[in-house]
């Protein structure tokens, strides 16, 4: 499925761990959070498919939607997860024992988040920490290519070298997060889009730009590997993207090449079936099927797991472009799985010789096969009742019969059937903002905590303590943490009120060496971390009033990265009311109003809360 690389007897071997535990379960990732603005939410439907095309016509726009959305949110309990450090984010694939995540699940991962802004409320913070992990994550090779593989420490490991497909795909999730939320916030999508994609046309294409190579370990004139290329890394979709991205030919000249090496596999070795194999050797002069165990196993000339997903990436281009390559290569295809299963889809095997004969040992149901199946279908009409009922084999298939692998490639599946996928070429842009009123397009704080004591008392008797990880996806945006801080809690329940601010617009913790109402306060610095302390409940300076300080007693921050750090409040003896709850937490690096106008601040997800006596928790 991507994952093997090359010889055991050539990985290179990176010890380097540059975090050592996973940080949160999958089933964090299901509690609310902001509402973050996008330009084309999913269910929009922003384009038209090509003009022939079909999709499942035995249910409505909204079955097909609602069907997306419950298997998304099954896929995103199941496999993605907070890992490896603060915000960042993984999908995980555990594609033997000891792996984390693989390049190709992180280039699913982005695709899948971003497609699915709207309904997903996470899915940009989501998206931002899976671009840091893979920043943190660069091959040896090239600083914008993904080592393929890590383990469970977090370690790159088995070659800390790229795989093409996970790179092709990150480059392409960058373009969707440019139209989806623009690059005008913490991280420039389109500039990253354009580096990995150098690094891409650098590192792993030949120089002649016709074929994809296996990765950047492909060293040119390698007598073994350099002239061979791996038919699931044929997106010809992409390829556009690319080319309208940076205007480079070689894109042009990728994706001619691709159908040529396709139509010349389907003309000389598959003839009745239009089955690809999973590699192909002498792709630059007489394509042919690679030998088996070429680098894989003994299936790698055949039509098995990396080849299955073949329908889908050509004939998500015939979506897109209605391409008559595309369309060409996908109706053989189509017209002899029709035949061979009796247009049943329960017949569809788990892999094939390219004649069309089952690979022994494949004679069970797999959604691999299947679902990418389902979007050739869409090419053409007279697959209208085959659709139909792919879609139905599909949908109802449980996420526990399979593992990550065929589960992703029917949530990207479903996406393209239901008519949700789109190009970023073919949609406008233009940069959204998040945020409220003192913090607009930063960071996210994560993990996040509060209790709010002494409910049941008087005015005046409530303590406040929140603690929780502060994520910039583009880097810590200043040079120190002393420049000032302000705080901001909403309660969502009753209208983003607030009920907790030292912000700008009262007052904020001033900047040091301003100086203070007393000499216990101020900043402090230690090799743990920052702190500020007020003792003398005043904020004010020089005024000095009484109460300013709003019951503040303690901010601190926990060193971190250069990406994250931990934070804690503590807030005594002040007014607060009891929230409705949920809770929404700003934190802003920065006295001044236009520090949270830059970008130099968080904000929390909505976290939830409950009563226990003379206090509400909310995390």
């Amino acid at each position: 499925m991507g994952a093997t690389r090359r010889p055991m007897t050539q990985f290179h071997f990176s010890l380097a761990c540059r975090a050592a535990t996973l940080l949160c379960a999958a089933a964090t990732l299901m509690m609310p959070s902001p509402a973050l603005a996008q330009n084309h939410p999913f269910a929009s439907h922003p384009i038209s498919y090509a003009a022939a095309s079909i999709a499942p016509s035995h249910l409505s726009q909204a079955q097909l939607d609602q069907a997306v959305t419950d298997f998304y949110d099954a896929w995103k309990q199941r496999y993605l997860t907070e890992a490896c450090g603060a915000g960042r984010y993984v999908v995980l694939s555990s594609t033997r024992a000891g792996n984390l995540t693989v390049s190709e699940a992180h280039g699913y991962g982005m695709i899948l988040t971003a497609l699915m802004a709207g309904h997903d409320p996470q899915a940009r913070q989501i998206f931002d920490g899976m671009v840091t992990y893979a920043r943190e994550h660069p091959t040896t090779l090239h600083d914008h290519l993904m080592a393929w593989y890590q383990n469970k420490s977090c370690a790159d490991a088995d070659g800390a070298d790229s795989a093409s497909d996970g790179d092709l795909d990150i480059a392409f999730a960058l373009l969707l997060a440019d139209k989806q939320w623009g690059s005008c916030g913490a991280i420039d999508y389109h500039a990253e889009a354009l580096q990995v994609l150098a690094d891409i046309a650098g590192g792993t294409l030949d120089a002649t730009h016709a074929i994809v190579l296996l990765g950047d370990w492909v060293a040119p004139g390698d007598a073994t590997y350099a002239d061979a290329t791996r038919t699931s890394d044929f997106m010809p979709d992409h390829y556009r993207s690319f080319f309208d991205a940076g205007a480079n030919p070689l894109w042009n000249t990728l994706r001619t090449s691709t159908y040529q090496i396709v139509d010349d596999m389907q003309t000389n070795f598959s003839p009745v079936t239009g089955l690809l194999p999973d590699f192909v050797v002498d792709a630059l002069s007489t394509p042919a099927p690679a030998p088996a165990f070429f680098l894989e196993a003994d299936t790698d000339g055949a039509y098995s797991y990396n080849a299955c997903r073949d329908p889908w990436r050509l004939a998500t281009d015939y979506l897109m472009s209605d391409d008559a390559a595309a369309h060409a290569a996908v109706a053989k295809i189509n017209a002899w799985i029709r035949a061979s299963t009796g247009d049943d889809p329960s017949a569809i095997g788990a892999g094939y010789q390219l004649s069309g004969a089952v690979t022994p040992g494949t004679d069970y149901l797999s959604m691999a096969f299947v679902a990418p199946l389902g979007v050739g279908a869409m090419v053409d009409a007279a697959n209208q009742s085959w659709l139909n009922g792919v879609w139905d084999l599909v949908a109802s298939t449980p996420i526990d019969a399979e593992g990550y692998y065929e589960n992703t490639l029917k949530a990207l599946a479903m996406i393209t059937m239901s008519r949700n996928w789109w190009a970023p070429e073919k949609v406008s842009g233009g940069c959204v903002s998040s945020g409220n009123s003192v913090c607009t397009d930063g960071g996210y704080i994560t993990d996040l905590s509060a209790t709010i004591s002494g409910t049941t008392k008087g005015p005046g008797r409530q303590g406040l303590k929140l603690k929780g990880n502060v994520f910039f996806p583009g880097g810590i945006p200043v040079p120190s943490l002393t420049q000032g801080a302000q705080l901001l809690v909403e309660d969502m329940g009753s209208g983003a009120s607030a009920i907790y601010q030292l912000t700008a617009a009262t007052d904020p913790i001033p900047a040091e060496p301003v100086a203070d109402c007393d000499a216990r306060d101020g900043w402090k610095t230690t090799a743990a971390g920052v702190s500020y302390t007020n003792r003398s409940g005043a904020l004010d300076v020089p005024a000095c009033t009484p109460g300013s300080a709003a019951g503040l007693r303690r901010l601190r921050y926990r060193n971190g990265t250069g990406y994250d750090f931990a934070f804690d409040v503590q807030v005594k003896k002040w007014t607060i009311a009891s929230p409705v709850g949920p809770l929404r937490v700003s934190l802003v690096l920065g006295d001044s109003a236009a520090a949270g106008s830059a970008g130099q601040c968080a904000i929390s997800a909505e976290v939830a809360c409950s009563a226990a006596g003379n206090s509400v928790r909310c995390r």
